[in-house]
């Protein structure tokens, strides 16, 4: 394995205390800028011994070619966050559809991606958008109010729910596993516990209540997402536990937690740039453009790991089988290479080839969805605040994986 003595502190990009006062762009540009593939090494935080260290790929055209090439870079050999599970887990871990490699990765994902197309998602515009009409309706009538609490986490929980068809005394559930699984290196949210939340034995709640809908839905099939998954086959064979179960976390965590980020990051980005807002406001039709502009300015995700399957080369650097590649999104979005002026948000830019929902086999199943969720939320805070305004500072999660946001205090005005 690579040597790590190296390292230096002042480019560290791991730490998830670090994100908790926002993305580290300046550091972020530094490596981009000088070393756009380096070396890291993984500290030993509270709980979690050190790892064997990580490749960072900062630019642009790498992220896009790590994330096209799985023959090269696999999601399976290792999974596709930076900390490694623990060997008793791997297995059932390769069985979710974000760690799998092609070819098996493909009829696994054939079996939802239609159930996320433009198309497809269509029948949820009408509940989205009034969903969005009366949360933030709610939210000017009390005046003062958090934009995440109030607002954008109901949001994102109300569509799941509707997707999922489960029942609404049942929705915070989904709230309580994401702030797990996601918040699992922010204090707030790990309750003193030093087990590493994606095991199994750590989400045999979940995974039980999965069984219980799985069970609803095979006696009384509705019109929703589990309905269609526990009819489905894969191969002529219906999808097997480990599989459903995966599913499930992919849809009830994973995906949900991305829109949950990209919701506030979204409007705090408007607010952070009144011109831009006023823009918005004066030309509502840019809702779509302002999307992809916030996506890629503030993006929900922040890496992904992929593990080398052979020696290699990129950017001249070396790497070995077995090591670890992460690929930065907020730095790739941030590609001067790529990107005019990338430092600057400006809502009418095109084109914007942003990374932010991922790139080949594995970008985001679900981008549709969270881009009508966005659209639905701009336009409502444009028609009915006008003058939000932010009263105090966002609070972040301490994670190196999602650029969350966990409170946001604004007026209507």
């Amino acid at each position: 394995m690579t040597d790590f003595a190296t390292v230096n502190p002042a480019n560290d990009v791991f730490h998830p205390e670090i994100y908790r006062r926002g993305i580290p762009y300046d550091t972020y540009a530094r490596l981009r800028a000088t070393t756009p593939v380096s070396w890291h090494a993984e500290p030993e935080l509270p709980g979690v011994p050190a790892g064997p260290g990580f490749w960072a790929v900062m630019r642009h055209d790498d992220v896009q070619y790590v994330s096209k090439t799985p023959d090269l870079f696999s999601a399976s050999l290792g999974c596709t966050q930076l900390r490694d599970p623990a060997p008793g887990d791997l297995g059932f871990l390769r069985s979710m559809l974000l760690n799998m490699d092609p070819p098996a990765h493909n009829p696994l994902r054939k079996t939802v991606s239609h159930l996320f197309t433009p198309r497809s998602i269509t029948k949820l515009e009408p509940f989205i958008r009034q969903t969005t009409d009366r949360l933030v309706s709610q939210a000017r009538e009390r005046g003062d109010f958090d934009l995440v609490e109030d607002v954008t986490d109901l949001l994102a929980l109300s569509t799941l729910a509707e997707i999922l068809g489960v029942p609404k005394s049942d929705q915070r559930l989904f709230f309580d596993w994401a702030n797990r699984i996601i918040g699992y290196q922010d204090e707030e949210y790990t309750e003193g516990t030093d087990s590493d939340p994606r095991s199994p034995s750590s989400l045999r709640d979940m995974y039980d209540y999965a069984d219980s809908l799985r069970a609803y839905r095979l006696r009384r099939p509705g019109d929703d997402v589990i309905s269609t998954l526990v009819h489905a086959q894969v191969g002529g064979q219906p999808i097997s536990d480990a599989e459903f179960k995966n599913f499930f976390f992919l849809l009830a965590v994973a995906g949900n937690d991305t829109t949950r980020s990209a919701l506030p990051g979204g409007i705090l980005t408007l607010l952070e740039h009144p011109d831009q807002f006023a823009l918005l406001r004066s030309r509502p039709e840019l809702a779509a453009p302002a999307v992809e502009e916030c996506l890629r300015y503030a993006p929900p995700v922040i890496l992904f790991r992929r593990t080398a399957t052979r020696p290699t080369t990129l950017r001249g650097v070396e790497i070995q089988a077995g090591e670890k590649v992460v690929v930065f999104y907020p730095a790739a979005n941030r590609d001067p290479e790529e990107f005019a002026e990338p430092d600057t948000f400006r809502i009418t830019r095109s084109p914007n080839r942003h990374v932010s929902f991922g790139q080949g086999p594995h970008i985001c199943v679900a981008a549709a969805l969270a881009r009508m969720q966005l659209r639905a939320m701009f336009t409502a805070v444009v028609e009915q605040l006008p003058n939000l305004v932010q009263r105090g500072p966002a609070e972040r999660l301490a994670s190196n994986l999602v650029a969350g946001i966990k409170r946001v205090p604004v007026s209507a005005c």
